[in-house]
């Protein structure tokens, strides 16, 4: 976050001539928002999404005519990769679902988005890169921590193979399932390659998005990533954009 001046240091305008620049990182890395005019807290440093940063100002306090019938506001530009974007949609019924696994803040992906992976069934959906981290006062690395990509109000299990005996076995053979809830309402979650946390559980519970509900799996033949697959009303969608950010437009979907 930086200190940004929206008049360019006019002396005229100087009254609403304090704003904010925020650079993104991880997720929206390339993204840059100019928001005025804004009284800052504080003038820079590491911010996260739905942090207070300052209070608005009178974009208009130099115009004693012609803006009485304007109400008060902030100016929110949005620019991706040095261009101007309409920012409309990540700011009403925003529905990315931010990072998913810790070791991957930009949700990078394995091979073709969307694709279909035998390695599960045959599942269709994303294959999220999520690598071990290495943490300076550990020996040994660990298994990165899994966020919950959407709000939820159900956790369950999933075990892809069973036994000769119907016995669910194997260190691999693990996953987990979250239903949506609020905004999230009629989706639901697959996530593939991982753990659920001891204690969180299963059943009906309360899951905020962005929330750690899981860890990947640490198994001999783990890959190093999680398989996400999403369903909306039963069916399996193609939320790629969401997935990436590249547009967080709420999807359109036919009710079936």
């Amino acid at each position: 976050m930086y200190f940004w001046r929206p008049y360019g240091g006019k002396r005229e305008k100087s009254c609403a001539d304090q704003g904010v620049r925020i650079e993104g990182t991880g997720q929206w890395q390339g993204y840059a928002a100019h928001i005025s005019s804004v009284k800052l807290a504080f003038f820079g440093g590491h911010v996260e999404a739905g942090d207070e940063i300052g209070e608005a100002l009178n974009r208009y306090c130099f115009n004693d005519r012609g803006q009485n019938d304007v109400e008060p506001h902030v100016e929110v530009k949005l620019y991706k990769e040095g261009k101007l974007i309409d920012p409309t949609h990540h700011l009403q019924n925003c529905m990315c679902t931010g990072q998913i696994c810790e070791s991957n803040s930009r949700n990078i992906l394995l091979g073709d988005p969307f694709k279909t992976d035998k390695r599960y069934n045959g599942v269709r959906g994303w294959d999220v890169e999520c690598q071990m981290i290495n943490d300076d006062d550990e020996d040994s690395p660990r298994a990165p921590m899994i966020y919950s990509p959407i709000a939820g109000e159900t956790v369950g299990r999933i075990r892809l193979f069973a036994d000769a005996n119907g016995a669910y076995t194997g260190c691999d053979n693990d996953g987990i399932f979250i239903v949506g809830i609020d905004d999230w309402l009629g989706y639901e979650a697959r996530l593939y390659n991982v753990k659920a946390r001891s204690d969180i559980g299963f059943g009906r519970k309360r899951i905020v998005q962005g929330e750690p509900i899981a860890t990947r799996l640490d198994c001999e033949n783990s890959p190093d990533s999680v398989f996400v697959e999403v369903r909306f009303e039963g069916r399996v969608v193609n939320i790629t954009d969401i997935i990436t950010a590249a547009n967080c437009k709420t999807p359109n979907f036919p009710v079936f």
